[in-house]
C-alpha cells in the first residue's frame, strides 16, 4: 500500500495555534480520508506527539498520521535497541 501523497497535506505552523492545510479533491468531492488525516495530525501536534521516537526530530509532513519514526533508519535502530534489551545486554 502506498504512503500518503507528500503534497496533499502540509503543516503551516508547528507552534500553537497549530495549522494543518490540505489540498482538496476538486472534481470528486471525496475529501474524507484527507480530512481525517489532517485531524489526526492536528491531534498529535496538540499532544506534542509529532516527533521521532528515536532521534527526537519533528516528523516530516508527508509521514503517515500514525508514524512513530522519521525514517527507516530510526525505526531499525529502535528495533535493534529493543532486541538487545530483551536479550540481556548484547553479546
Amino acid at each position: 500500500m502506498p504512503g500518503p501523497n507528500p503534497h496533499e497535506l502540509w503543516i503551516e505552523s508547528h507552534e500553537p495555534p497549530y495549522q494543518v492545510c490540505l489540498q482538496a479533491y476538486f472534481w470528486t468531492g471525496n475529501n474524507g480520508n484527507r480530512q481525517a488525516r489532517a485531524v489526526a495530525v492536528l491531534r498529535r501536534l496538540a499532544r506534542r506527539d509529532w516527533f521521532c521516537r528515536w532521534c527526537g526530530q519533528d516528523l516530516p509532513d508527508w509521514r503517515r498520521a500514525d508514524a512513530r519514526y522519521c525514517c527507516e533508519g530510526c525505526r531499525k535502530r529502535a528495533a535493534r535497541d529493543r532486541r538487545i534489551g530483551r536479550e540481556g545486554g548484547g553479546r
